[in-house]
């Protein structure tokens, strides 16, 4: 796999909503910063590596991989824009606790731990810490308690809020994810056949599309308001098919002003 490519110094409950990332720095301490970029499929972090930077992603998104056996690995989380990923973060202290690798291209923002604890300055870091740990614990904590269904369409809620475009660059209310049926089943907690099944269900009530192994999402709008829903109404809005049609029909109704 090819090493990141390197350029220099410059920008660096179901929580869902974008977090303000690192970006153009006006602190030292991110102007200082190594910025990295990783090609979709790389490889960020590798599970067991000594964490030696603090790392931060500035755009794209991320999934963490663990080893549940020897031979089986599974997806479990999805990260992206402002979550941290690097040393002292949720992820890890000293060591990695994941595999984490690129959904889509992913630019991140490096300081050595060394670095960073030495400034006198002190640099407020806590804020992205407290969101990157309740996103990580949120979509844990959905694989744990949420039915099959419930999984999947939030996994889904989850990847369109890390990876669709700001309203200003949408050509369409859709999206195409870049990951395959299997890698969302994976990280739905789901067998190949069962998210096969579901996104069948969801697909004949026109919320998505597939082809060969993609997912399309159909209704951006509203598969982007959906986790602030489920958030506010309580996962029982999407524990199933109907419940979950009419809550992302009533989105797509409110997002065009209809009563």
């Amino acid at each position: 796999m090819p090493a990141p490519t390197k350029r220099g110094p410059r920008e660096p409950s179901m929580k869902n909503r974008r977090t303000q990332a690192p970006s153009a720095p006006t602190d030292h301490w991110l102007a200082n910063g190594q910025v990295k970029t990783y090609r979709r499929g790389q490889r960020i972090i590798e599970a067991g590596s000594p964490l030696g930077d603090w790392v931060a992603i500035s755009r794209g998104a991320a999934y963490l991989v663990s080893q549940v056996a020897p031979g089986t690995r599974v997806a479990v989380a999805a990260l992206w824009l402002g979550d941290v990923i690097g040393g002292e973060s949720p992820l890890g202290k000293l060591a990695a606790r994941y595999d984490v690798t690129a959904l889509v291209d992913v630019t991140t923002i490096n300081i050595p731990l060394t670095q960073l604890q030495a400034d006198t300055a002190q640099p407020e870091t806590g804020q992205l810490y407290t969101a990157t740990a309740s996103r990580l614990q949120d979509q844990i904590s959905m694989r744990l308690a949420g039915n099959g269904l419930q999984r999947l369409v939030s996994v889904m809620a989850t990847l369109a809020t890390a990876l669709a475009p700001d309203a200003r660059a949408r050509h369409a209310d859709r999206l195409a994810l870049p990951i395959a049926q299997a890698c969302i089943g994976q990280l739905s907690g789901l067998s190949r056949r069962q998210t096969w099944i579901y996104l069948g269900q969801l697909g004949r009530h026109g919320w998505v599309v597939t082809a060969r192994s993609k997912v399309t999402l159909e209704g951006l709008t509203a598969w982007l308001a959906l986790m602030q829903e489920v958030e506010s109404a309580g996962i029982e809005c999407i524990a199933s098919l109907e419940q979950c049609d009419a809550t992302l029909l009533r989105l797509s109704a409110r997002a065009l002003g209809r009563p």
